[in-house]
């Protein structure tokens, strides 16, 4: 026998934890456990069917037409200033002609050279500017 070995205890000290109690131990944490299911799973199907009956309905969401056009892709830009001399035709057809910007406000556009011929006339428009703010007591240093 080696001298660290404990003596007369079958090669390990058998007092400090008992089987028995262990098994148990782990028993109650089991039933535990279940009884705690037993509880929160019906509880939590309730609460979850109720707060689903108190939902506003979803928004109806629409299919998108099958028969309508796909959206068009980014074409190819095979020449460069052609497509460049287009813009610039479609910008100035835009800034010499009249419509409408919001309707709805009665908002609408005017052809620049008719814009400036207005402002020649009749000179910018007043807009009311800031209140002055009043001088700090004391004055200012």
């Amino acid at each position: 026998m080696s001298r660290h070995e404990p003596q007369g205890h079958g090669g390990y000290e058998k007092t400090d934890a008992h089987a028995g109690d262990t098994y148990r131990a782990g028993l109650y944490i089991l039933g535990t456990m279940v009884l705690t299911a037993l509880v929160v799973v019906p509880m939590y199907r309730f609460l979850a069917g109720r707060e689903a009956r108190e939902q506003v309905p979803a928004a109806t969401v629409l299919k998108p037409d099958a028969a309508a056009a796909a959206p068009a892709f980014p074409k190819l830009v095979t020449s460069e200033p052609a497509v460049l001399a287009e813009f610039h035709a479609q910008e100035d057809a835009f800034l010499a002609s009249y419509g409408w910007v919001e309707k709805d406000k009665g908002i609408a556009r005017m052809p620049i050279d008719v814009a400036m011929k207005i402002v020649a006339e009749r000179g910018l428009p007043k807009f009311p500017g800031p209140e002055p703010t009043p001088a700090p007591p004391g004055g200012a240093r």
